[in-house]
């Protein structure tokens, strides 16, 4: 009975999970109301048949009963399952017919689906119709556990299969193969046919436990039904054999380390960043999944979209445009659009082709967006990453250009848009493979800057230049985006004369999610604001929204009805008009001081370059009003001001959409400046001394001061009054008074919100100043006093540096200093006369010689940088670089702007060495430093400059001359020894180091233990260094005395030990460290330790080696893992957490080996990595997945050759494995599967169809026309032939990728010929490089021959006799492909002189000048089959294989090579891993990889393959392997 209680436990679990999955495959919860019958079913299924002509109503009927024979099944099944057992979710059987009836729920667009479900019908129905013998059984009321158990896991696969199917369905995948609809679900790649096979696999399996429990039910009741029995009972043996392999995705490229390490290159190259990558593309797919179900489908079902989407269409058009207004549900249908092509180039029947997708969706920003001032060149690199990860060949060429920029790292920062358009060969496919771009959100770029508009005209130029067949694009732009007469031939579809029925299905979603209108009476009211609002709204969704909340707010408020038919009327309006109506709602309910703080709020979020959050806004308010409110900023933009503004999601406020325009105001008249009131006082002074003369005016200006905080009740008597401001914004006003804002925060000292504010203002201030200047022109004009009030805060902040000194926090980080246009900004405005008329005669003068000066720019920034410079080298109080890139900044700015010196030479770069020395020389000039003490301290200063910018030469002179003009401080010590580390000179930094801590031990100081902790640590590790590990113990255990809860100084002690084979005392402190510290933040300072491990893989190798015999320290550390295990499981860091499941489990397999239960445990941590999720790329699931299959492979050779039971058990296993991810993924646990098949069960097909992915792979690579890749295509081919127990191919495989080796005798043997004149030539070629350089290598080898030969075809081609200097330099330098221009030059004189003689015999001429014309062609081929090659090398110790050295390749393991005293360590038990992620084990099989010889080198260099005694070049051999 508890047997039978677990067993239901467990039945209930599955079903609750097979619940959840139906849920997130299909967005449908499977317990629909009412539940459905047998009877719901057959009325759908007869409803939904397809109409069919007379001659295919049988097979019509045909279907239709095998569906109707499932149905039975499942009922009998059903109540089988039932029985004994109470499910909280219900009837087995109901679950089925719920899930069954959505399948068969087809919408109307979809009906043609229905041939499909046929197809599944006729391949489920043999299957299931072997439960028909229930039918005949009248009792089971002692039903076995087992058998019910069984029939459970049927009946839940049958859940699986039908939510895949709807999966499949609603995807819109299965329209591309019409003439082969029946079959499609069961040959598709979407996971139904692993499905149908694990049924087929379970029903069999049922048969076994069935036989003896039916039979004796039936002895107990129908004598009759015997010979049925025995009937199924012989049915049962016949085990069908497995089908392992499911067809590979080509478009979808498998997730390899060599593709990885091509595409991490990419991204580091291109700067681009994981997360920002990650964005981009959610921002490609979140449309799509938040969009309303059953809506964005029109595209995709238009003929013209589907002609551009068949890559082998000769009809369609290479350039297909949505056009629309903004709101209109463009990036919706884009994104829609983009799931369905990447539904269509994912399917297995498309392998034969390289399609790869890109998208790029652009958020919709302003010119206030910092985030990305190159938008455009974002995109291009962020598709060129996305085509690099589905295309091998491409990551591989395009990581090896980026590689040629390394030494130009601006290049992918300045480049044009077609320089990076054209490096990426975004537009060029190699092969046959065929680029689909899509691009949605171009036209919400910002035309406001200049930049990004230029960026984007350079992108549509591009565009319409580059389409073609193998390039097409898809683009979603406004109407007036494109100009409509320069496109080539397109389609274009104007999204707002589509999108009716998708607006018709928003508005009943939404009415139906917040229930609203949604009874039976309200029908008609219903019908009315959907017709309404779809008809009225013009395509526009935001409209739509708009009108739904207020008719949800209309209903909860319990309005009459004519409030709600007002919001249909309103709904007609435009947005200017509804934006206004929002505006004169807002003015009724906020009072006066609430519109004045709504409009000091309006200007930052308007007229701001950036993007504020709510703290720098609540700043700006308290600025605004001196006092802090009671009420919550959030609160108020959440509510009151919520029509007005918004927050968006990264914390940043903007104006809520379409009210910018409605907000902003120009003056309709003149500034009332005559008609303002005037009052004018007189204050006479007699008889006053000086002293009550500054007594009486301190008081007076302390009772003005107090007008400003109305104590006199003004404000009081406006509010009683009513009086009140309008919402509204005038760009003029609001410029000048962020300009205001800024003279004033200058003028005061640092608040906390000036310090919030100040960075804003001081960088933007000439951007404020450059659009009040544009803007106030006609009405707007300023007022003279407005102007002279810029002026003198102009003036005050440039006449001296003190501004800048008071407020240095703010702006260090300042911009405009470097940037002349900017800078021009503010000469522009004192040089009109008006702004500086207030400032003095002197004052006035400066202003003079500063627009006199050759630098004008450089002049007016004089003082300031005077004042920087002084706290640069004279203070220690700033950071040493930032202060010196403000002095630099300004001294090198020029005098006018970049754009008017493009194509001058006064862009001049400088080294920063040479910046910094003459920057010096100028502060000199200035600041008078004279004293020994004021040149110590300002070449101390000098020191921290140029380590900052990585000088470290420079830093040690300078800090050593500092050094001698006086004693030095700890800290120019301690940065002196640092720097000396830089450089590798270890024994003087120690010294200084030492130094340092004597003079640091004496000193009171903040953080002393953890400043001198980290000097220890830096000791140990230069001791290291220098070969004196006794040492760096000695100081890494200070390190931690001082820091005894850091994990840090810990484990680099531990590295310490085990680095320098200290092994005993390791040990012993890795069994203190497990015990040690407290933990923070959850974590042990040991899991701490782990977590902060640079590879841990090979650290706990390291460590796990050497703990044998010690089983409570082993122990310590695997609790240790769990505890870290727990705290990341909270924090849900799945890619962690199987990390070091993984690693727990090699550790507990690998190194625990006197545990009895070791085994178990090991398997249980993989199977709990496996069983973590769905397979997502996370690499420790998949190296766990192979690590059991490993294992299982292991088990069944072991029990092969005992002749024991078992062996299908562990069989089942791996292949349940390895259907949990993609057939292009995961190799290794494949090969494990593979190879029993090949050498075990001798089944070379099964074998071959269980790697079929990677045979695909690798064909598809040795053709898709780049030769830089094909060294991976030989190996994925030598990898499957040894799985598949084809040996001599294998080998032949692994040979034809050149090595890149050195031999001393390659050239010669490159050179041989059977051709006396060559063999002749070649000799003289090897004499020449033995003169020019006995030891060079072989790219300087040819480097050397290419110009050499080239001189000598140069000379030969020229009539005037021998080879002369002059006529050996014609030719320019070549690489090592014999590219012109790109290495130094070679003299060839007297080589020439050696190798040619001209002779008046033309014939013999001619013959020699093609002999060496034959010869360089023949040593190009050498260079880029070597460019092109590959390397082995042995997995433990690195050795390479080569001449010297052969290879033992296992023949289970993938990718697993040893060398031969690695291999002969392994069998006898004493090697030491070094690293967890090695495999294999001693019972293994070995190929061997014999040394490389002449022979064998030139075969793979002439590319041919030896097949018995022949020798068949390889394009042949691959063409018969293709036919295999």
């Amino acid at each position: 009975m508890a047997k039978s209680i677990q067993s239901d436990f467990s039945m209930e679990e599955m079903w609750q999970d097979v619940t959840v999955r139906f849920n997130e495959r299909t967005g449908i919860n499977i317990n629909v109301k009412p539940p459905k019958t047998l009877d719901d079913c057959i009325k759908e299924l007869e409803a939904t048949r397809v109409p069919v002509k007379s001659d295919g109503k049988k097979d019509s009927e045909k279907m239709e009963n095998y569906g109707l024979n499932i149905l039975r099944c499942l009922k009998l099944l059903g109540g089988v399952a039932a029985q004994g057992a109470e499910m909280v979710f219900g009837a087995p059987s109901t679950m089925c017919f719920n899930a069954l009836y959505i399948l068969l729920d087809i919408p109307e667009q979809l009906k043609s689906f229905r041939e499909a479900i046929d197809g599944l019908f006729e391949t489920l129905a043999p299957s299931l119709s072997v439960f028909r013998i229930y039918e005949k059984i009248d009792q089971f009321n002692d039903i076995e556990p087992e058998l019910k158990q069984a029939i459970h896991q049927v009946m839940i696969t049958f859940v699986d299969i039908c939510a895949l199917s709807i999966q499949l369905r609603d995807s819109g995948k299965w329209r591309k193969f019409k003439s082969r609809m029946k079959f499609l679900v069961i040959h598709d790649d979407s996971g139904i046919k692993a499905e149908i096979e694990k049924l087929e696999r379970l029903t069999n399996a049922h048969h076994s436990i069935q036989s003896t429990q039916t039979l004796k039910v039936v002895l107990d009741t129908r004598s009759d039904l015997t010979e049925y029995l025995n009937k199924e009972s012989e049915r049962s043996q016949q085990i069908a054999s497995d089908v392992a392999s499911l067809k590979a995705s080509d478009d979808k490229r498998n997730v390899e380390d060599s593709r990885r390490k091509y595409v991490e290159n990419i991204k580091k190259k291109l700067g681009i960043e994981d997360p920002a990558l990650k964005t981009f593309n959610d921002m490609c797919d979140k449309p799509r999944r938040d969009c309303v179900p059953n809506t964005a489908l029109w595209l995709v079902n238009r003929p013209e979209f589907q002609q551009w989407a068949e890559r082998d269409s000769k009809e369609a058009k290479n350039l297909f445009i949505l056009t629309g207004a903004p709101n209109t549900g463009k990036s919706v249908m884009i994104s829609s659009a983009l799931h369905h092509l990447r539904s269509i180039y994912e399917s297995s029947i498309r392998y034969a082709t390289r399609t790869l997708i890109s998208a790029h969706f652009f958020s919709n920003t302003t010119a206030k967006d910092d985030q990305d001032k190159t938008p455009i060149a974002t995109a291009l690199k962020c598709i060129a990453i996305q085509l690099a990860e589905q295309d091998g060949a491409y990551a591989k060429t395009l990581s090896q250009a980026c590689d040629t920029k390394s030494g130009n790292a601006a290049f992918f920062r300045d480049a044009s848009c077609q320089e990076l358009w054209d490096f990426l060969r975004i537009g060029l496919p190699k092969g046959n493979a065929t680029h689909y771009l899509i691009l949605d959100g171009i036209g919400g770029l910002p035309d406001e800057s200049l930049d990004i508009r230029s960026q984007k005209e350079q992108l549509l130029k591009i565009i319409r230049k580059s389409v073609q067949p193998s390039v097409r694009v898809l683009l979603s732009v406004r109407q007036d985006t494109l100009p409509p007469n320069d496109l080539p031939p397109h389609f274009n579809f104007d999204i707002e004369q589509h999108s009716e029925e998708d607006i018709r299905r928003y508005i009943e979603h939404y009415l139906g999610n917040n229930d609203l209108l949604q009874d039976d009476e309200d029908k008609t009211l219903r019908t009315k604001v959907v017709d309404t609002l779809a008809t009225q709204v013009g395509g526009k969704f935001n409209k739509v929204k708009a009108a739904l909340e207020n008719i949800r707010e209309v209903i909860a408020s319990d309005g009459l009805e004519s409030e709600l038919y007002r919001v249909l009327d309103e709904s007609n309006m435009n947005e200017k008009q509804i934006s206004q109506t929002i505006i004169n709602q807002l003015e009724e309910r906020l009072t006066g001081e609430e519109i004045d703080e709504l409009n000091e709020l309006l200007i930052w979020v308007i007229c701001g370059r950036i993007y504020f959050d709510i703290d720098t806004l609540n700043a700006a308010l308290i600025v605004r009003s001196k006092r802090r409110g009671t009420l919550r900023l959030r609160k108020k933009l959440e509510g009151k001001y919520s029509g007005i503004l918004k927050i968006r999601k990264d914390g940043t406020v903007m104006v809520t959409e379409d009210m910018e325009e409605a907000l902003t105001k120009r003056r309709e008249k003149p500034r009332s400046v005559d008609d303002a009131p005037t009052f004018t006082a007189t204050i006479s002074v007699s008889k006053g001394d000086v002293r009550s003369v500054q007594s009486f005016l301190w008081s007076l200006s302390q009772k003005v001061d107090s007008l400003a905080h109305d104590t006199f009740g003004f404000q009081n008597i406006t509010e009683q009054k009513g009086i009140k401001n309008n919402i509204q914004l005038n760009q003029v006003d609001a410029h000048l008074s962020l300009i205001r804002r800024t003279f004033s925060l200058l003028a005061n000292e640092p608040t906390k919100e000036s310090r919030v504010l100040g960075g804003y203002l001081f960088n933007f201030l000439p951007q404020h100043l450059q659009q009040l200047w544009e803007k106030s022109t006609g009405y707007d004009e300023l007022t003279l006093s407005q102007k002279q009030e810029i002026g003198e805060g102009l003036f005050s902040l440039f006449v001296s540096g003190e501004a800048v000194e008071r407020h240095w926090d703010s702006f260090q980080s300042n911009t405009w200093t470097r940037l002349p246009e900017e800078v021009g900004f503010f000469r522009l405005w004192l040089n009109e006369p008006d702004v500086t008329s207030r400032l003095g005669r002197m004052d006035r003068d400066w202003l003079k010689k500063v627009r006199e000066s050759s630098n004008p720019n450089q002049a007016l920034l004089e003082n300031i940088a005077r004042t920087v410079a002084w706290h640069w080298l004279c203070d220690r109080e700033w950071a040493a670089v930032d202060a010196f890139l403000w002095v630099n900044n300004i001294r090198i700015v020029p005098p006018k702007p970049f754009r008017e010196m493009q194509n001058e030479n006064d862009l001049v770069y400088t080294d920063i060495s040479v910046k910094i020395r003459e920057t010096v020389e100028w502060c000199k000039s200035v600041h008078f430093v004279t004293t020994d003490d004021e040149q110590a301290l300002m070449y101390e200063r000098l020191g921290e400059t140029y380590v900052a910018v990585y000088q470290f030469k420079e830093a040690i002179e300078s800090w050593n001359r500092s050094i001698e003009l006086k004693s030095p401080t700890w800290q120019c010590l301690a940065a002196l020894a640092e720097a000396l580390s830089m450089v590798q000179k270890y024994e003087e930094a120690c010294e200084k180091m030492e130094r340092a801590l004597d003079m640091l031990h004496g000193e009171d100081i903040p953080k002393k233990d953890t400043i001198t902790s980290e000097y220890y640590r830096c000791l140990a590790k230069w001791q290291v260094k220098l070969k004196q590990p006794k040492r760096a113990i000695e100081y890494a255990k200070r390190a931690i005395d001082l820091l005894p809860d850091e994990h840090g100084p810990r484990l680099e002690l531990l590295n310490i030990y085990f680095d320098n084979n200290f092994i005993n005392d390791a040990i012993d402190f890795l069994g203190d460290f497990v015990k040690a510290g407290h933990p923070k933040n959850g974590i042990s300072l040991f899991g701490r330790a782990m977590l902060s491990a640079p590879n841990i893989k090979r650290m706990l190798a390291q460590w796990f080696n050497s703990l044998s015999g010690h089983a409570d320290i082993f122990a310590g550390v695997l609790e240790q893992i769990d505890l870290v295990i727990e705290r990341k499981r909270k924090e849900k860091d799945i890619a962690e957490i199987a990390l070091l499941l993984l690693c727990k489990g090699i550790a507990i397999y690998r190194y625990n080996l006197e545990e009895p239960t070791r085994v178990q445990r090991a398997l249980s941590c993989w199977e709990q990595c496996v069983g973590l999720g769905p397979y997502s790329g996370i690499e420790a699931q998949a190296l766990a997945t192979s690590w059991l299959c490993g294992y299982y492979f292991d088990q069944i050779n072991i029990l092969r050759k005992s002749d024991s039971l078992g062996v299908e058990t562990y069989l089942e296993k791996m292949h349940d494995l390895t259907r949990q991810t993609p057939p292009s993924s995961n190799v290794a646990a494949r090969a494990y599967l593979a190879s029993y098949y090949a050498r075990f069960a001798k089944d070379i097909e099964t074998a071959r169809g269980i790697l079929r992915a990677r045979i695909d792979t690798a064909f598809e690579i040795l053709s898709d026309g780049v030769d830089e890749n094909d060294g991976d295509g030989y190996y994925f081919l030598a990898e499957v032939f040894l799985c598949c127990g084809d040996e001599t191919k294998a080998l032949s495989a692994f040979c034809l990728p050149l090595p890149l080796l050195f031999h001393k005798d390659l050239l010669s043997w490159i050179l041989e010929s059977d051709s006396d004149l060559k063999q002749s030539l070649g000799n003289e070629l090897i004499a020449a490089v033995e003169k020019f350089s006995p030891t060079a290598s072989h790219n300087e080898q040819l480097r050397f021959l290419f110009s050499h030969i080239k001189g000598i075809l140069g000379a030969m081609n020229n009539d005037e006799g021998p080879v002369t200097r002059d006529t050996a330099t014609h030719d320019q330098p070549t690489d090592t492909d014999g590219n012109i221009g790109s290495v130094p030059n070679t003299d060839n004189a007297d080589a020439a002189n050696t190798t040619q003689n001209r002779t008046s015999d033309d014939d013999s001429r001619s013959k020699k000048k093609t002999a060496y014309e034959e010869v360089l062609s023949n040593l190009k081929k050498w260079a880029h089959v070597r460019d092109c090659g590959a390397g082995r090398q042995c997995d433990i110790c690195s050795t390479e294989w080569d001449f010297d050295n052969g290879l033992n390749h296992c023949k289970y393991c993938y990718q697993m090579d040893l060398c031969d005293g690695c291999l002969d360590k392994l069998k006898a038990d004493t090697l030491k891993m070094t690293s967890l992620d090695f495999q294999c084990n001693k019972d293994h099989e070995w190929l061997r990889l014999p040394k490389w010889d002449k022979e064998t080198y030139l075969r793979a260099f002439r590319g041919v393959v030896l097949v018995g005694e022949k020798e068949v070049p390889v394009a042949e051999w691959l063409d018969e392997l293709r036919k295999e």
